[in-house]
């Protein structure tokens, strides 16, 4: 849940979530890129699902669901460590805040059937 600086869910109706999740640090090669817009009467967030994958916001609740899907995550060899970051872009363009970013730890498969 992202909170403002009251420690409230921020508000993300009207804003723009942009994600992109890279091989290394920029320039490195784009990996997967998603982006949504929060119309202000987006009342829930839910899980992106699908071989894509992708964002999803709630306008009030501060909520935010991020899914990699296999399209992308098929691109990356165990062991890497791609980078990322998630920005949300303010109503009319007016600012971008990067909420989160970091490293994702890639791993071989477990599971077999």
């Amino acid at each position: 849940m992202y909170l403002d600086n009251e420690g409230s869910p921020y508000n993300l109706g009207g804003c723009t979530l942009s994600m992109q999740l890279r091989k290394g640090y920029y320039p490195a090669p784009l990996v997967a890129s998603y982006n949504v817009y929060i119309s202000s009467n987006a009342s829930g967030a839910t899980m992106p699902e699908g071989i894509i994958g992708g964002l999803s916001g709630s306008a009030t609740g501060g909520t935010i669901y991020v899914s990699i899907g296999a399209t992308y995550t098929s691109q990356l060899a165990a062991g890497s460590t791609p980078k990322y970051d998630i920005q949300v872009i303010g109503p009319n363009n007016n600012s971008v805040t990067t909420l989160l970013r970091g490293s994702i730890e890639v791993l071989n498969e477990v599971t077999r059937l």
